[in-house]
Protein backbone atom coordinates (compact mmCIF):
# COMPACT_ATOMS: atom_id res chain seq x y z
CA UNK A 1 0.00 0.00 0.00
CA UNK A 2 1.44 3.38 -0.98
CA UNK A 3 1.26 6.46 1.23
CA UNK A 4 -1.36 7.92 -1.10
CA UNK A 5 -3.45 4.75 -0.83
CA UNK A 6 -3.28 4.94 2.95
CA UNK A 7 -4.41 8.57 2.85
CA UNK A 8 -7.36 7.66 0.63
CA UNK A 9 -8.31 4.80 2.97
CA UNK A 10 -8.13 7.17 5.94
CA UNK A 11 -10.45 9.65 4.23
CA UNK A 12 -12.86 6.84 3.31
CA UNK A 13 -12.97 5.65 6.92
CA UNK A 14 -13.57 9.21 8.16
CA UNK A 15 -16.42 9.71 5.69
CA UNK A 16 -17.99 6.44 6.88
CA UNK A 17 -17.87 7.65 10.50
CA UNK A 18 -19.41 10.98 9.49
CA UNK A 19 -22.22 9.30 7.56
CA UNK A 20 -22.93 6.90 10.42
CA UNK A 21 -23.16 9.79 12.91
CA UNK A 22 -25.52 11.68 10.59
CA UNK A 23 -27.81 8.65 10.14
CA UNK A 24 -27.74 7.69 13.82
CA UNK A 25 -28.80 11.20 14.88
CA UNK A 26 -31.31 11.70 12.04
CA UNK A 27 -29.61 14.78 10.63
CA UNK A 28 -31.05 14.37 7.15
CA UNK A 29 -29.36 14.87 3.80
CA UNK A 30 -25.98 16.58 3.51
CA UNK A 31 -26.30 20.10 2.07
CA UNK A 32 -22.74 21.49 2.28
CA UNK A 33 -19.18 20.45 3.17
CA UNK A 34 -16.37 22.66 4.52
CA UNK A 35 -12.92 21.06 4.91
CA UNK A 36 -10.08 22.46 6.97
CA UNK A 37 -8.42 25.52 5.48
CA UNK A 38 -5.71 24.88 2.92
CA UNK A 39 -2.88 26.91 1.52
CA UNK A 40 -3.93 28.75 -1.61
CA UNK A 41 -1.99 28.36 -4.84
CA UNK A 42 -1.82 32.14 -5.10
CA UNK A 43 -0.08 32.47 -1.73
CA UNK A 44 2.50 29.84 -2.67
CA UNK A 45 2.99 31.60 -5.98
CA UNK A 46 3.66 34.87 -4.16
CA UNK A 47 6.21 33.09 -1.99
CA UNK A 48 8.05 31.77 -5.04
CA UNK A 49 7.94 35.22 -6.65
CA UNK A 50 9.32 36.71 -3.45
CA UNK A 51 12.16 34.20 -3.45
CA UNK A 52 13.11 35.15 -7.02
CA UNK A 53 12.97 38.89 -6.25
CA UNK A 54 14.99 38.68 -3.02
CA UNK A 55 17.53 36.33 -4.59
CA UNK A 56 17.99 38.59 -7.61
CA UNK A 57 18.36 41.68 -5.43
CA UNK A 58 20.94 39.97 -3.27
CA UNK A 59 22.93 38.98 -6.38
CA UNK A 60 22.87 42.51 -7.79
CA UNK A 61 23.99 44.05 -4.50
CA UNK A 62 26.77 41.50 -4.05
CA UNK A 63 28.26 42.59 -7.41
CA UNK A 64 28.25 46.29 -6.54
CA UNK A 65 29.92 48.54 -4.00
CA UNK A 66 26.86 47.97 -1.77
CA UNK A 67 27.74 44.30 -1.31
CA UNK A 68 27.34 44.60 2.47
CA UNK A 69 23.66 45.36 1.97
CA UNK A 70 23.12 42.02 0.24
CA UNK A 71 22.66 40.45 3.68
CA UNK A 72 19.22 42.13 3.93
CA UNK A 73 17.51 40.44 0.95
CA UNK A 74 19.38 37.23 1.80
CA UNK A 75 17.82 37.32 5.25
CA UNK A 76 14.40 37.89 3.73
CA UNK A 77 15.06 35.07 1.27
CA UNK A 78 15.55 32.66 4.16
CA UNK A 79 12.06 33.50 5.42
CA UNK A 80 10.42 32.34 2.18
CA UNK A 81 10.97 28.58 2.59
CA UNK A 82 9.86 28.92 6.22
CA UNK A 83 6.57 30.45 5.06
CA UNK A 84 6.06 27.76 2.40
CA UNK A 85 6.75 25.02 4.96
CA UNK A 86 4.29 26.56 7.42
CA UNK A 87 1.49 26.76 4.84
CA UNK A 88 2.03 23.20 3.62
CA UNK A 89 2.22 21.98 7.23
CA UNK A 90 -1.09 23.69 8.01
CA UNK A 91 -2.73 22.04 5.00
CA UNK A 92 -1.47 18.60 6.09
CA UNK A 93 -2.67 19.06 9.68
CA UNK A 94 -6.11 20.12 8.47
CA UNK A 95 -6.66 16.97 6.39
CA UNK A 96 -8.83 15.49 9.17
CA UNK A 97 -10.78 18.69 9.88
CA UNK A 98 -14.21 18.71 8.27
CA UNK A 99 -17.62 20.34 8.75
CA UNK A 100 -20.74 18.86 7.12
CA UNK A 101 -24.03 20.75 7.20
CA UNK A 102 -27.17 18.61 7.00
CA UNK A 103 -30.87 19.39 6.86
CA UNK A 104 -31.45 19.04 10.60
CA UNK A 105 -27.98 19.37 12.04
CA UNK A 106 -24.28 19.10 11.36
CA UNK A 107 -21.26 16.91 11.92
CA UNK A 108 -17.88 18.37 12.78
CA UNK A 109 -14.56 16.55 12.94
CA UNK A 110 -12.41 18.32 15.52
CA UNK A 111 -9.25 16.86 17.06
CA UNK A 112 -10.01 13.46 15.56
CA UNK A 113 -13.51 13.20 17.01
CA UNK A 114 -16.76 13.22 15.03
CA UNK A 115 -19.35 15.42 16.76
CA UNK A 116 -23.04 15.37 15.82
CA UNK A 117 -25.17 18.46 16.49
CA UNK A 118 -28.95 18.81 16.11
CA UNK A 119 -30.16 22.33 15.30
CA UNK A 120 -33.37 21.97 17.34
CA UNK A 121 -31.56 21.26 20.62
CA UNK A 122 -28.08 22.77 20.43
CA UNK A 123 -26.83 25.78 22.35
CA UNK A 124 -24.56 28.12 20.37
CA UNK A 125 -22.22 30.86 21.56
CA UNK A 126 -20.87 33.05 18.78
CA UNK A 127 -17.86 35.35 18.83
CA UNK A 128 -16.98 37.21 15.65
CA UNK A 129 -14.16 39.74 16.00
CA UNK A 130 -12.92 42.12 13.32
CA UNK A 131 -9.24 43.00 13.62
CA UNK A 132 -8.43 46.26 11.84
CA UNK A 133 -5.16 47.80 10.72
CA UNK A 134 -2.46 46.44 8.44
CA UNK A 135 -3.16 42.80 7.68
CA UNK A 136 -6.65 43.10 9.14
CA UNK A 137 -8.82 40.03 9.33
CA UNK A 138 -11.99 38.67 10.94
CA UNK A 139 -11.98 35.68 13.28
CA UNK A 140 -15.05 33.48 13.67
CA UNK A 141 -15.76 31.20 16.61
CA UNK A 142 -18.91 29.20 17.34
CA UNK A 143 -19.14 26.99 20.44
CA UNK A 144 -21.91 24.39 20.11
CA UNK A 145 -23.31 21.63 22.29
CA UNK A 146 -23.41 18.27 20.53
CA UNK A 147 -25.95 15.47 21.04
CA UNK A 148 -23.87 14.01 23.90
CA UNK A 149 -23.69 17.33 25.75
CA UNK A 150 -20.05 17.93 24.83
CA UNK A 151 -18.77 21.27 23.59
CA UNK A 152 -17.40 21.57 20.06
CA UNK A 153 -15.72 24.73 18.79
CA UNK A 154 -15.86 25.71 15.11
CA UNK A 155 -13.31 28.30 14.06
CA UNK A 156 -12.51 30.19 10.88
CA UNK A 157 -10.54 33.21 9.82
CA UNK A 158 -10.78 35.43 6.75
CA UNK A 159 -9.20 38.63 5.49
CA UNK A 160 -10.12 40.93 2.64
CA UNK A 161 -8.86 38.51 0.01
CA UNK A 162 -10.48 35.36 1.39
CA UNK A 163 -9.90 32.68 4.01
CA UNK A 164 -6.69 32.39 5.99
CA UNK A 165 -5.11 28.94 6.30
CA UNK A 166 -4.56 28.04 9.96
CA UNK A 167 -4.56 24.76 11.85
CA UNK A 168 -7.96 23.63 13.13
CA UNK A 169 -9.96 26.18 11.15
CA UNK A 170 -12.72 25.47 8.64
CA UNK A 171 -12.76 26.97 5.17
CA UNK A 172 -15.19 29.72 4.18
CA UNK A 173 -16.48 30.81 7.62
CA UNK A 174 -18.29 33.76 6.02
CA UNK A 175 -20.62 31.17 4.47
CA UNK A 176 -21.04 28.44 7.07
CA UNK A 177 -21.34 30.88 9.99
CA UNK A 178 -24.54 32.60 8.77
CA UNK A 179 -25.87 29.26 7.48
CA UNK A 180 -25.48 27.80 10.99
CA UNK A 181 -27.26 30.78 12.58
CA UNK A 182 -30.15 30.60 10.14
CA UNK A 183 -30.56 26.83 10.51
CA UNK A 184 -30.64 26.95 14.32
CA UNK A 185 -33.09 29.86 14.25
CA UNK A 186 -35.43 28.05 11.85
CA UNK A 187 -35.36 24.93 14.02
CA UNK A 188 -35.86 26.60 17.40
CA UNK A 189 -38.03 29.65 16.70
CA UNK A 190 -41.45 27.91 16.29
CA UNK A 191 -41.14 26.06 19.61
CA UNK A 192 -39.93 29.20 21.37
CA UNK A 193 -42.86 31.26 20.05
CA UNK A 194 -45.31 28.54 21.16
CA UNK A 195 -43.78 28.49 24.65
CA UNK A 196 -44.13 32.26 25.00
CA UNK A 197 -47.68 32.24 23.66
CA UNK A 198 -48.62 29.74 26.37
CA UNK A 199 -47.30 32.07 29.08
CA UNK A 200 -43.77 30.72 29.37
CA UNK A 201 -40.54 32.54 30.09
CA UNK A 202 -37.37 31.81 28.10
CA UNK A 203 -33.84 32.31 29.42
CA UNK A 204 -30.91 33.32 27.20
CA UNK A 205 -28.00 33.54 29.59
CA UNK A 206 -28.52 36.76 31.57
CA UNK A 207 -31.46 37.81 29.40
CA UNK A 208 -35.05 36.61 29.60
CA UNK A 209 -38.14 36.95 27.45
CA UNK A 210 -41.88 36.69 28.03
CA UNK A 211 -44.76 37.58 25.74
CA UNK A 212 -45.01 40.93 27.56
CA UNK A 213 -41.45 42.03 28.33
CA UNK A 214 -37.72 41.53 27.96
CA UNK A 215 -35.17 42.00 30.69
CA UNK A 216 -32.27 40.94 32.85
CA UNK A 217 -31.53 40.99 36.57
CA UNK A 218 -30.89 44.74 36.43
CA UNK A 219 -33.79 46.10 34.33
CA UNK A 220 -36.60 45.28 31.92
CA UNK A 221 -38.93 46.89 29.37
CA UNK A 222 -42.37 46.15 27.99
CA UNK A 223 -42.51 45.28 24.29
CA UNK A 224 -44.87 48.15 23.48
CA UNK A 225 -42.26 50.59 24.86
CA UNK A 226 -39.43 49.37 22.64
CA UNK A 227 -38.83 51.24 19.39
CA UNK A 228 -35.74 49.36 18.20
CA UNK A 229 -33.30 46.61 19.16
CA UNK A 230 -29.68 46.69 18.01
CA UNK A 231 -26.20 45.46 18.87
CA UNK A 232 -23.57 48.12 19.59
CA UNK A 233 -19.93 47.16 20.17
CA UNK A 234 -20.92 43.62 21.09
CA UNK A 235 -23.76 44.52 23.48
CA UNK A 236 -27.52 44.41 22.91
CA UNK A 237 -29.37 47.68 23.45
CA UNK A 238 -33.00 48.84 23.30
CA UNK A 239 -34.29 52.22 22.15
CA UNK A 240 -37.05 53.35 24.48
CA UNK A 241 -38.56 56.86 24.25
CA UNK A 242 -35.77 57.86 21.86
CA UNK A 243 -32.94 56.80 24.19
CA UNK A 244 -30.74 53.71 24.04
CA UNK A 245 -30.62 51.44 27.09
CA UNK A 246 -28.45 48.40 27.81
CA UNK A 247 -30.24 45.48 29.44
CA UNK A 248 -27.08 43.87 30.77
CA UNK A 249 -23.31 44.25 30.79
CA UNK A 250 -22.96 40.74 29.36
CA UNK A 251 -21.54 40.71 25.82
CA UNK A 252 -23.42 39.08 22.97
CA UNK A 253 -20.68 36.42 22.83
CA UNK A 254 -21.82 35.15 26.25
CA UNK A 255 -25.52 34.86 25.36
CA UNK A 256 -26.53 31.35 24.19
CA UNK A 257 -28.36 31.28 20.85
CA UNK A 258 -28.34 35.06 20.64
CA UNK A 259 -29.59 35.01 17.04
CA UNK A 260 -32.69 33.09 18.22
CA UNK A 261 -33.16 35.67 20.99
CA UNK A 262 -32.91 38.48 18.45
CA UNK A 263 -35.45 36.88 16.10
CA UNK A 264 -37.86 36.33 19.01
CA UNK A 265 -37.38 39.88 20.28
CA UNK A 266 -38.16 41.38 16.88
CA UNK A 267 -41.22 39.15 16.50
CA UNK A 268 -42.57 40.16 19.93
CA UNK A 269 -41.80 43.84 19.43
CA UNK A 270 -43.67 43.90 16.14
CA UNK A 271 -46.54 41.89 17.61
CA UNK A 272 -46.85 44.57 20.29
CA UNK A 273 -47.48 47.14 17.56
CA UNK A 274 -44.17 49.03 17.49
CA UNK A 275 -42.79 49.37 13.93
CA UNK A 276 -39.07 49.97 13.46
CA UNK A 277 -37.86 53.54 13.85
Amino acid sequence: MTGQDGLADGRSELLTLIDEAAVRNRLGDRVAVYPGTRSQASSLGCAVTGAVVFGGLALVLSLTEAAALAVIPLGLLLLVPLGIWKERSTTAKNQGVRLDLHERGLTAVVKGRVHAVRYESTSVLQNTVRHTGVGGYTSYEYTLTDVDGAKVVLRGRADGSGEVAEKGRFSNPREWGPALQQAVTRAQLPGAVAALDSGGRLEFGRLWLTADAVGSARESAQWQEIQEIKVFDGFVKLRVAGRWRALTHAAVSTIPNFFVFLALAEHLRRSAGRPAG
